[in-house]
């Protein structure tokens, strides 16, 4: 289990390095959504992943450690808040955990990019990193948490963070309503392309640095005989599932969808991969390479089948959030039952199907838990009529509309600015 409690993190400062490793997940996010909003949102974007920082470092010190992993009971700990009387060598753990509910928290804003309202970004934000993430954490990571004593196994978080984030991108795509030109008046699906692909392939590889430090994190210490064995295997497996993966959706996009237009679509390999690295989190520890290179075939082919759900819902997802959370989530924590060694397929028992059965079952609830919060929260939003912007707004583009700012002008050859187009 990550971060348990038997774990000396004071023992080892490296701990605390790699959580600063950790937090460069961020400036990815960031990089791949401003790539893939168009120019008249690039500021909006790029100002929202800044202040989910801040609000997620105020939430998480003041209420979600202490719900986490302060003493309590088995649905959420009641000590630390506002980290009083947090002891010195819990500092680490602080710090390591704090990245994580960024992340939870970080990933709902992308799916909804070009027309959520500031009032609901701030909220949904401070809900997920300052109590919904915290309580979920706590049931699976902590001696007392009703999942972790019933054996729920998520060595990373696939469940607590990725499946739990997907529910909750759902809600808030699905309350918030696409964008105002995503369908055409018959109901049909446009393409809204990307306005730079650099950005999102830039921003993917930088995802893909910190996703093998919060793997490699996850295993709390450095120092202590045989980290550096396990830590080894976390990375080697994190970037077997995620190059598996990438690998499978750039062929089956190649030789599936366009194989009479015979083009390479490079977002699937982006795409694939994030499924990959999801998918991993909850097993990484468990697995031979075997395992994490099933993984990321059969993780993609989930991922295929939650995006065609979500179509199908006419669901706006602005960078395919809530297929890669749910999809990659969800088949990570089947997986370890299913893959670990001794695991379902290769030594059958009434034990490993127990093991399956609390990993499915668990994965549910936490998806559930996030889902009816958000809901709540969005019902409350959309009464007072404040979850998007107006049409106006979201016609012009928020970077005027909110920031009075452009990210990009260009001039043509009289010197006159000419704006990208819309």
């Amino acid at each position: 289990m990550p971060f348990g409690y038997k774990l000396n993190w004071s023992a080892d400062v490296c701990s605390e390095r790699k959580s600063s490793l950790t937090i460069i997940l961020q400036p990815g996010f960031a990089l791949y959504e401003l790539g893939a909003v168009r120019p008249k949102n690039v500021v909006n974007v790029a100002f929202r992943n800044f202040i989910n920082t801040t609000i997620s470092t105020l939430t998480y010190w003041l209420t979600g450690f202490a719900l986490a992993f302060g003493d309590g009971n088995g649905f959420c700990g009641l000590q630390y808040f506002g980290l009083v009387d947090l002891p010195h060598e819990m500092m680490a753990q602080c710090f390591y955990q704090y990245t994580f509910a960024a992340i939870a928290s970080t990933i709902p804003s992308g799916v909804v990019h070009e027309r959520c309202s500031t009032i609901a970004f701030v909220s949904y934000t401070a809900l997920t990193s300052g109590f919904i993430y915290p309580i979920a954490a706590h049931w699976v990571a902590t001696k007392n948490g009703w999942l972790h004593q019933l054996g729920f196994d998520d060595f990373a978080f696939s469940g607590v963070i990725h499946a739990m984030s997907g529910s909750t991108c759902l809600v808030a795509a699905y309350l918030t309503g696409p964008r105002m030109d995503r369908y055409s008046p018959d109901g049909k699906r446009r393409l809204i392309p990307p306005h730079s692909f650099p950005q999102m392939v830039l921003g993917a590889f930088i995802f893909l640095v910190g996703m093998v430090a919060f793997n490699a994190g996850s295993q709390g210490s450095i120092s202590q005989p045989g980290d550096g064995l396990m830590i080894a295997k976390v990375t080697i497996n994190t970037l077997i599932s995620a190059a598996t993966s990438a690998v499978t959706g750039l062929i089956y996009h190649r030789f599936v969808v366009n194989r009479y237009t015979r083009y390479w679509d490079p977002a699937s390999a982006i795409n694939g991969s994030f499924v990959g690295m999801v998918a991993i989190c909850a097993g990484c520890n468990k697995f031979q390479c075997w395992g994490a290179f099933t993984l990321g075939v059969s993780s993609y082919l989930f991922y295929l089948v939650v995006q065609a759900a979500v179509e199908k819902l006419e669901v706006d997802d602005v960078v395919d959030g809530i297929s890669i959370q749910i999809g990659g989530g969800y088949v990570g924590l089947l997986s370890v039952p299913l893959l670990k060694e001794e695991g379902l397929l290769t030594n059958p028992s009434q034990n490993t199907a127990w093991d399956l059965l609390i990993n499915a079952g668990g994965g549910i609830v936490i998806m559930c838990w996030s889902f009816s919060i958000i809901s709540l929260l969005y019902i409350v939003l959309r009464y007072f009529g404040l979850h998007r912007v107006s049409a106006s707004d979201e016609h012009v583009g928020l970077d005027m509309t909110l920031h009075r700012e452009k990210a990009y002008e260009f001039c043509n050859a009289k010197g006159t600015p000419v704006c990208l187009p819309l």
